[in-house]
């Protein structure tokens, strides 16, 4: 009986450890990256559970589709084995991966990816987003020949960085980033891209935008109707640091559209937003924290709009690189000061182009610490009495003003009311002194998954002229 039940306990302990083995073993194959790959060729839906993968060969020319969801379970790989369509001679290639939990898109995938003339990349709620640099093509020269057209959208995603290189070698492109934080923007992440369709940054956070987006040194924007969104957007943005020459734009042959709205920026570097040619610039309600030296070089045929905009702190030549013509608005514009003395400028200063004139600006004190007011007996008293005088002497004026039935308003005395020197509308006067604490950032909402391409199309749009 002994025998038998050391027997019994030995084989139990057996299974025991063989479901510890493989809860290992498990485990382990859990941490690693799920590598994702197309079902092979006539599997059933259920043979893969997370690609759909569809390849249409015709006349017109092949194009596949391809489309994953990870349901924010999976640390995702993208490499060549997801994309292995090189010997289709494809035109257009559509890549969607959706909900994972971390996603590295490797270089050796784009390489692949951008074999087809027309390539586009969905990466929604990608989680911790890790995108690599393009290689050089192999069919660079062949592509030369086709009119071809790249683009990526990202949306609610945490990227570490858009490398440089990443879009790369198309006569167009377009780039899209929604609802997600950005660590760095590297210089020249657009190379060699002739035409953009679109660039835009919407209700996302970067920390620094390092330098010019494009290796060229400028962006040339060239719109078409056929996309959602067209030239620069620049929309409820938070970026801590934009270098110079940042978005440095021209364009094609139309008009174009640059945008910069509702954001709050860090440090503006000199050319941060520079623009020239046949474009329509728009600059509304944005708090800049500190401006350098002309920040904004604006000199378009378009409209021109900088209007209601806070600017906490600025060098004196930051605003002179835009310039004004008759489709100019500038208004409703703050510049905090750091001192009262501050306000005194003459009235041939002012921070715009000279083309500008004299704008209606408001100066606004900001004292970082509150001003300690000491107040005696005698100071009281003499305050009362000249309160008292005012009120007699503003009754007895509004009586006399008044015999005829006409009202009537003044500034100070027969003198219009200024601000640093300039003349300002009554309507448009704050009724009191603004004293102002710094604005805090605020953190970019989450916004609604609007993608490049809509979610209901079953292939990608391309992009012919």
């Amino acid at each position: 009986m002994t025998r038998r039940l050391r027997q019994q306990r030995a084989r139990v302990a057996g299974h025991l450890l063989l479901v510890v083995v493989v809860a290992l073993v498990l485990r382990a194959a859990s941490c690693e990256p799920l590598v994702a790959r197309c079902p092979p060729a006539g599997a059933l839906d259920h043979a893969h559970p997370h690609c759909e993968c569809n390849l249409k060969i015709q006349r017109s020319g092949n194009t596949v589709n391809i489309k994953c969801d990870f349901d924010n379970m999976e640390n995702v790989v993208l490499n060549k084995e997801l994309f292995s369509f090189r010997n289709f001679s494809l035109t257009s290639a559509y890549v969607r991966m959706v909900n994972a939990s971390s996603l590295l898109v490797t270089g050796e995938f784009l390489q692949e990816w951008l074999q087809a003339p027309s390539a586009a990349l969905d990466i929604w709620h990608g989680g911790n987003l890790t995108l690599e640099s393009t290689p050089q093509l192999d069919n660079h020269e062949k592509l030369a020949a086709y009119r071809t057209f790249v683009g990526i959208g990202i949306v609610s995603c945490n990227i570490s960085e858009v490398p440089e290189k990443l879009l790369r070698d198309r006569t167009r492109g377009g780039f899209r980033i929604k609802s997600s934080r950005v660590g760095i923007f590297r210089k020249g992440a657009l190379h060699n891209i002739k035409q953009m369709r679109y660039l835009v940054l919407d209700d996302t956070v970067v920390d620094v935008v390092e330098g010019s987006v494009a290796s060229e040194g400028f962006v040339t924007l060239s719109t078409r109707t056929v996309h959602s969104w067209s030239g620069l957007l620049l929309s409820n943005v938070t970026i801590a640091s934009v270098g110079p020459d940042a978005f440095n734009l021209t364009h094609q042959s139309d008009m174009e559209v640059a945008l910069l709205v509702n954001s709050q920026l860090g440090t503006v570097g000199t050319g941060a937003l520079t623009a020239a040619g046949d474009i329509t610039v728009t600059i509304t309600g944005n708090y800049f924290q500190k401006l350098q030296k002309q920040a904004f070089k604006v000199d378009v045929t378009g409209d021109v709009i900088f209007d209601e905009n806070v600017i906490e702190a600025w060098e004196r030549d930051a605003l002179e690189g835009l310039v004004c013509h008759n489709r100019t608005s500038l208004e409703r514009n703050v510049i905090h000061v750091a001192t009262p003395q501050d306000l005194a400028l003459n009235d041939t200063s002012t921070p715009f182009h000279t083309s500008c004139g004299n704008p209606q600006i408001f100066l606004v004190i900001n004292i970082q610490h509150p001003l300690e007011l000491r107040v005696t007996t005698s100071a009281t008293w003499v305050l009362v009495a000249l309160l008292a005088l005012l009120v007699l002497a503003s009754v007895a004026l509004y009586t006399y003003r008044a015999q005829d039935g006409l009202t009537r308003y003044y500034g100070l005395g027969r003198f219009p009311i200024l601000l640093n020197g300039r003349k300002a509308s009554q309507e448009n006067l704050p009724s009191n002194a603004e004293i102002n604490e710094p604005a805090e950032d605020a953190e970019a909402a989450e916004g609604m998954a609007n993608p490049m391409y809509s979610e209901a199309a079953a292939s990608p749009s391309t992009d012919p002229s």
